[in-house]
C-alpha cells in the first residue's frame, strides 16, 4: 500500500489484513484496517485520517474524515462523480466548497469558496486550465494571477511565474534507474539570472547540481531514498547513517569530522542524542501519546511533562520542580493556566478556535474580536483601549486604527508584499521590489533613497545610503560574507570553519593597516578563545552551554602573571546565580517564576525585589529599607512610585504614550503639594512636540517629515539643525549650501567639522583628535576598538587619562596618568550584567545604582556612602521622557542636583546644592567630565555632534549609519552603544510590517532552544514553522524581536523593554501547541 502524506510524499506501507494494523517507527504512523474496509492512519501528533473505499477506483481509498484526540473533526464530502465538493467542521462553522465548471475536464476544480453561517460566500481562488486540462493559472479574488504555468509535450512543467513577475524555467529528461523510472529536472534558470545544471547518476544514486558560477554540490542516497552523503560547494562532506528497516537516523558525521549518534526506543522515538563532545541529551516518551515525558539536558537538568486522558499537555515541571498546570475545554483548547506560584490566567475561545479573551492572574482582561470572515478586527486592552484592523479582499492588512483615532495604512502588491506605508501624519514610505520580492529601493517621505543591489543568486552586493555612498559585499562559494567594504574604504573580512562558524575577523584600514581577531571553537561550535594582537581570552562552558568562566591574559604579561578571570554560576533552570570579578561577587536569587528577588553586592548589601502577579515589580528594598514602591494600572504600567517623601504619578494617553509625570509631596495626604510637574504632547507620528516643565518652562520641538528633529525652542535654549540625506548633522555653512540645493554631504558619515569643532579619524574610522576652543584631545584605541587613553591639551597644560576594560568589554576603571604614565585618582566600576551597579571613587566614597525595573537602564535611585561602613544616603532620580535624569532629590524631598538638556545630550545648565556630581546622562551613558564624552558601554558618545566617535561594533546590524546615535534622542535610546531602540510597541509594529510582507500568520507557538528560555514559549510561527518571530532579552542586545522567514533573517528590532517585561510578553505565548480546529 502507498500512502500519500499531507505534503505529497509517497510512503510505501506494509500490507494489512482486515481487522489488524501496525505502527511505523520511522514514519511515526499507526495504521489500522477495519473489517468493513476503512483505513485509519494516525500520526504521533494526534491527528488521524479516516479513509473509505473510492467507488470510482477500487484500488484507491479516499479521505473521509480528519480529526484529533479532542474529537475535533473535518468532514470531506464527495458528489456522485467522486469529486470532493465540501470540507466542513463538526459545528456548522465556515466550510470550504469546491466548484467544477469545465465540460471538457469535469474533474478539474475551477473555483473554491469559503461559506460562512452569515453573509456572502468568499471566493478564495480561481483555477485556469489549458486545452489539455493542465493547470496554467491561479487567480485570487481580486483577479490577480498568483501563479502561471507552462508545460512541454510530456506534461512536464517548463515554466511558472510568480505574482511579482519573476519566471522560473525547467528542462526535463527521462531517466531509468535501479529504483524507478521518471522524468527528472536537468536544468533550471530564472529571469534574474540564476542558472543550474542537474547531473543525475541513478546507478550510483547521486545528484550533482552546478550553477553558473561553477559551484557544485552533490547528494547520494540509498535504495530507500534516504540521503547518505552530502558534499557542499566547498568540497566538505557530511555523511548520514540510517537503520535498515525503520528508516531512523543513527549517526551523522559533520563537515568538520564531528560525530553525532542517535538512539531510539522500540517505537522509534529519539531517546538519546550524543554530540561530538560526548555530551548526551535524553528523552523518555509517553507509551500512548508519543509525547515526551522527561527531557534531560546534557547537564542533567530535567523537564517533566504530564498529559490528560486525551493526550493534552497537563503539566510541566522544570528542573527546580516548579510546576505549571494547564486546563482544557472539550475541544482541547487551553482555558486555564496555573503558574508555579499558584496564579491563574484564563482563556476564552470562539467557535472558530480563535482566542476571544485573556484574563491574567491579576484579573486584567484583553479581548479579541473578529469579522464575519474570521479576521482579527479589534483588540481591546484591559484599560478599554481598542485597536482596529482592516484588510483587502485577499486578507492582507491594509489599515490599523489606534485607540486615539490615528491610522496607519499599508499597501501590498499582488503578492501581498508591502510596497507603500502611510503614517498617521500622512507621510509616505515606498518600497520598490524586484520580481522575487527583494527590496531594490526604499524612498522616504522626503524622497531620500536607499538602494539595494543583488547578484543573480540573491546575495546583496551593494547597499547605497541616502548620500549615494555604498557598502559592498563579497561572498565565498557557500554564500558566506567574506568581506564588507565601507564607504570610506575600511573593510571587514571574515573566515569560517566547516560548520559555518566565524573563525577570524580582520579589520582592514583605509591605508593598508590590519587588525586580526582569531576565534577558536570546539566541535560543538562554541567560542573557546579569542585572540587579538594584544590579548588571548579563553571561554569555558558547562554541559548546557552556559558560560562558566572567562580568562584573559595579555601577550606582553610577565611570565607567571595572573590572568583576569570572571566566573559565573547558575541554577539548573539556567538562572544566573553569581558573577565573580576582580571587584567582588554579585549573587542573585529568584522566585518560582524566574523573577530576580535578591542581588547581594560584594560589600554585603542586598537589594530585594517584590513582585505581584506573573512578575510585575511592586517594591525595591535595600536591606530592610524601602527604596521605592510601585502602583500599576490594569496594563501593569507604572502609574505611581514613592521616592522618599515624594511620590511621582505617571499618566498615559490611549495609545500608551507618557503624557504627564507629576511629583508631589504628601501624595497620600488630603492636599498634596506639587513639587515637579512635567507634561508631554506628541504628534501623530509619536514625536514629542511640546514639554511643559514646572521648573524649566515650555520647550517646543520641530521635525521634518521623516522625524528628524530640526529645531528646539525653550526660554533658555534655542537651536536648530540641518542634516545631509544620511542624517548627519551639517555645519551652518554646509547647511546653507544644502538649502541652496548643492547637496552637501558628510563623507562616510564622519563629521570632521561642526560648530567650531574639528575631528580627525584614523584608518579604522575612529576619532583620534578633537580640536576646539577649549583645547585639543587626542584619543588612543586598543585592538578591540576601545578607547584606552585620552590626552587633554589646554594651552601648555597636558593631562592624560586612562581607561581599563574587562573581558566582556565593560569599563571597570578610569584614572589619571602622571608624567611617567602611572595611574592615580582611580575610580572603579562594578557591573550587574551590562548595567552599571556601583562606582568607587578616590577617597573611598561609593555610589550604588538602582534602576526602575529589571533590565531597565532608567535610573531610579543612587545610594551613596562616604566611606566603607558609614551610613547610606539614598538619592532619587527624576527623569525626562527619554530616561535622562533632570533632578536628584534626597530622602526628605530636597533637590540636591538639577540640570536641563540640549537635544543631543549637552547640558543647558547644571546646579548642585551640595557636591553630588551626578554623571548619568541618556540611558546607559556616563559622563566623563575630563573629556565631555559619554561612556556608552560598547562605545563613546559625543553630545557635541550627536554621534559616536567610532563605528558600530555590530556593523550594519546597528543601522546603515555606523556612527548614528538615534534618529531622535527624545524618543529613542541606545543604552549599550550598539543600536538604538524604541518602545516595545514601536519595535513590535516594525516587526509586524516585516512579517506581513512575508504572509505571516500566528499559528504555532515558537519554543526557545537555548539558555533560560529552553523549552519555553518565546514567540509564534506559521503552521509550518518557517516564518515567525521570537521576543528575547540578552545582556548584549537588551530587549529585541527576532524575525525570520525561511533563510531570510530579518534585523533585530530593539526596544526599551526590560528583562521582566520580555518575560511577561513571552508568557503570553505560554500555550501548548494549538489543537487541530475545523477549517475557518
Amino acid at each position: 500500500m502507498t500512502y500519500v502524506a499531507p505534503m505529497g510524499r509517497q510512503i510505501d506501507l506494509q500490507a494489512v489484513e482486515p481487522g489488524s494494523g501496525f505502527y511505523s517507527p520511522g514514519e511515526g504512523l499507526a495504521v489500522r484496517r477495519s473489517e468493513q474496509g476503512h483505513w485509519l492512519i494516525s500520526s504521533d501528533d494526534g491527528v488521524y485520517r479516516l479513509f473509505e473505499a473510492d467507488p470510482f477506483s477500487p484500488q484507491r481509498r479516499r479521505l473521509k474524515m480528519l480529526g484529533d484526540r479532542n474529537s475535533n473533526c473535518q468532514h470531506l464530502t464527495y458528489d456522485n462523480h467522486g469529486r470532493l465538493v465540501e470540507i466542513s467542521g463538526d459545528r456548522q462553522r465556515p466550510c470550504i466548497r469546491l466548484h467544477y465548471e469545465l465540460a471538457a475536464h469535469p474533474q478539474r476544480v475551477t473555483r473554491i469558496f469559503r461559506h460562512y453561517p452569515e453573509g456572502e460566500p468568499e471566493l478564495l481562488r480561481r483555477y485556469r486550465y489549458d486545452e489539455a486540462g493542465r493547470l496554467n493559472g491561479v487567480v485570487d479574488n481580486a483577479g490577480q494571477y498568483q501563479r502561471e504555468f507552462a508545460y512541454d509535450d510530456n506534461d512536464c512543467m517548463t515554466m511558472h511565474r510568480e505574482p511579482g513577475g519573476e519566471r522560473y524555467y525547467y528542462t526535463w529528461a527521462w531517466f531509468e534507474g535501479p529504483d524507478d523510472a521518471a522524468w527528472r529536472v536537468t536544468g533550471h534558470h530564472t529571469d534574474s539570472g540564476e542558472q543550474y545544471r542537474l547531473d543525475w547518476n541513478l546507478a550510483e544514486r547521486s545528484l550533482c547540481v552546478t550553477d553558473s558560477l561553477g559551484r557544485t554540490r552533490c547528494h547520494w542516497w540509498d535504495a530507500q531514498g534516504l540521503v547518505t552523503a552530502y558534499r557542499d560547494e566547498a568540497g566538505q562532506m557530511t555523511t548520514f547513517r540510517w537503520s535498515d528497516e525503520e528508516r531512523l537516523l543513527l549517526g551523522m558525521t559533520d563537515a568538520q569530522g564531528g560525530k553525532w549518534r542517535y538512539v531510539y526506543d522500540r517505537l522509534g522515538h529519539l531517546t538519546e542524542t550524543h554530540d561530538p563532545l560526548g555530551r548526551v541529551e535524553q528523552t523518555q516518551w509517553h507509551p500512548v501519546w508519543h509525547q515526551p515525558e522527561t527531557e534531560v539536558d546534557a547537564a542533567g537538568a530535567a523537564w517533566r511533562y504530564e498529559y490528560d486522558e486525551r493526550g493534552n499537555l497537563q503539566a510541566v515541571s522544570d528542573p527546580l520542580h516548579q510546576r505549571t498546570v494547564y486546563g482544557y475545554d472539550r475541544h482541547g483548547q487551553v482555558v486555564r493556566i496555573t503558574d508555579a506560584r499558584g496564579g491563574d490566567k484564563y482563556l476564552q475561545w470562539n467557535e472558530d478556535g480563535q482566542l476571544m479573551r485573556h484574563t491574567d492572574c491579576s484579573g486584567s482582561q484583553t479581548a479579541w474580536f473578529y469579522d464575519e470572515r474570521t479576521r482579527l478586527e479589534r483588540v481591546t486592552d484591559a484599560e478599554s483601549n481598542s485597536t482596529r484592523y482592516s484588510y483587502d479582499g485577499n486578507g492582507h492588512l491594509t489599515e490599523v486604527m489606534f485607540a486615539d483615532g490615528r491610522t496607519e495604512r499599508y499597501q501590498p502588491d499582488a503578492a501581498g508584499r508591502l510596497v507603500k506605508y502611510t503614517s498617521p501624519a500622512g507621510q509616505i514610505t515606498r518600497w520598490q521590489r524586484d520580481g522575487q520580492g527583494r527590496v531594490r529601493r526604499q524612498t522616504d517621505a522626503t524622497g531620500r533613497r536607499t538602494a539595494y543591489e543583488y547578484d543573480a543568486y540573491g546575495r546583496l552586493t551593494t547597499l547605497t545610503n541616502e548620500n549615494g555612498e555604498s557598502y559592498r559585499f563579497r561572498y565565498d562559494v557557500l554564500d558566506r560574507v567574506t568581506e564588507q567594504t565601507d564607504p570610506g574604504g575600511s573593510r571587514r573580512a571574515y573566515g569560517y570553519n566547516a560548520l559555518n562558524a566565524v573563525t577570524a575577523v580582520i579589520y582592514g584600514g583605509e591605508r593598508g593597516g590590519e587588525i586580526r581577531h582569531g576565534l577558536e571553537r570546539d566541535a560543538a561550535g562554541r567560542l573557546t578563545a579569542k585572540i587579538t594582537p594584544e590579548t588571548r581570552t579563553e571561554y569555558r562552558y558547562d554541559a548546557a552551554d552556559r558560560l562558566l568562566e572567562i580568562r584573559r591574559r595579555r601577550h606582553d604579561a610577565a611570565e607567571g602573571g595572573e590572568p583576569e578571570v570572571i566566573r559565573f554560576s547558575y541554577d539548573s533552570a539556567g538562572n544566573l546565580l553569581s558573577e565573580e570579578t576582580a571587584q567582588g561577587v554579585l549573587q542573585n536569587r529568584y522566585d518560582v517564576q524566574g523573577n530576580r528577588t535578591e542581588t547581594q553586592m560584594p560589600d554585603g548589601r542586598t537589594l530585594r525585589y517584590l513582585y505581584y502577579g506573573s512578575g510585575h515589580l511592586q517594591q525595591i528594598n535595600l536591606g530592610r529599607d524601602v527604596i521605592s514602591e510601585f502602583t500599576r494600572d490594569h496594563l501593569h504600567r507604572e502609574v505611581q512610585r514613592s521616592q522618599g517623601r515624594l511620590d511621582t504619578r505617571r499618566m498615559y494617553d490611549r495609545t500608551g504614550r507618557l503624557t504627564r509625570k507629576l511629583t508631589c509631596k504628601g501624595m497620600r495626604g488630603v492636599v498634596p503639594e506639587t513639587f515637579i510637574d512635567r507634561e508631554y504632547a506628541y504628534s501623530g507620528q509619536d514625536e514629542l512636540l511640546k514639554k511643559r516643565h514646572s521648573r524649566q518652562g515650555v520647550t517646543d520641538y520641530f521635525y521634518d517629515t521623516t522625524g528628524r528633529i530640526t529645531a528646539c525652542r525653550n526660554e533658555a535654549y534655542l537651536d536648530s539643525w540641518q542634516y545631509d540625506a544620511a542624517a548627519n548633522l551639517l555645519d551652518r555653512r554646509q547647511g546653507e549650501t544644502a538649502q541652496a540645493g548643492a547637496g552637501s554631504v558628510v563623507p562616510f558619515n564622519r563629521i570632521t567639522s561642526y560648530r567650531g569643532l574639528h575631528y580627525r579619524y584614523d584608518e579604522y574610522g575612529r576619532v583620534v583628535e578633537k580640536r576646539g576652543r577649549n583645547g585639543t584631545q587626542h584619543y588612543r584605541w586598543d585592538a578591540e576598538h576601545r578607547l584606552t587613553e585620552v590626552a587633554v591639551i589646554r594651552g601648555s597644560t597636558v593631562r592624560r587619562y586612562g581607561y581599563v576594560y574587562d573581558a566582556p568589554g565593560r569599563r571597570v576603571e578610569k584614572h589619571e596618568l602622571d608624567a611617567e604614565g602611572k595611574p592615580y585618582n582611580r575610580t572603579t566600576f562594578l557591573w550587574d550584567g551590562m548595567r552599571l551597579a556601583q562606582e568607587c571613587r578616590p577617597g573611598r566614597s561609593s555610589s550604588l545604582y538602582i534602576y526602575s525595573d529589571q533590565g531597565s537602564h532608567e535610573p531610579l535611585a543612587r545610594v551613596d556612602r562616604a566611606a566603607p561602613g558609614e551610613a547610606d544616603e539614598v538619592l532619587y532620580y527624576h527623569t525626562d521622557v527619554n530616561g535622562a535624569p533632570e533632578e536628584m532629590t534626597d530622602g526628605r524631598g530636597n533637590i540636591v542636583w538639577e540640570a536641563g538638556y540640549q537635544v543631543w545630550g549637552n547640558l543647558t545648565h547644571e546646579k548642585e546644592t551640595r557636591p553630588v556630581q551626578q554623571n548619568l546622562r541618556f540611558q546607559g551613558q556616563y559622563l566623563d567630565r575630563e573629556t565631555g564624552l559619554h561612556y556608552n558601554l560598547y562605545r563613546f558618545y559625543d553630545p557635541d555632534i550627536g554621534k559616536f566617535i567610532s563605528g558600530d561594533p555590530i556593523s550594519l546590524k546597528g543601522g546603515i549609519n555606523l556612527y548614528a546615535y538615534a534618529p531622535n534622542p527624545l524618543s529613542w535610546i541606545d543604552p549599550l552603544g550598539l543600536k538604538c531602540g524604541s518602545s516595545y510597541e514601536q519595535a513590535r509594529n516594525k516587526a509586524l510590517k516585516w512579517l506581513e510582507e512575508r504572509g505571516f500568520k500566528a499559528e504555532r507557538v515558537n519554543i526557545g532552544k537555548f539558555g533560560s528560555t529552553r523549552g519555553k514559549p518565546v514567540g509564534m510561527t506559521t503552521a509550518d514553522g518557517k516564518t515567525g518571530f521570537r521576543i528575547e532579552y540578552d545582556e548584549r542586545s537588551g530587549a529585541h524581536i527576532n524575525v525570520f522567514s525561511g533563510k531570510d533573517k530579518g534585523e533585530h528590532f530593539l526596544s526599551d523593554a526590560s528583562e521582566s517585561i520580555v518575560t511577561k510578553l513571552q508568557k503570553l505565548f505560554d500555550l501548548p501547541s494549538k489543537p487541530q480546529r475545523p477549517i475557518s
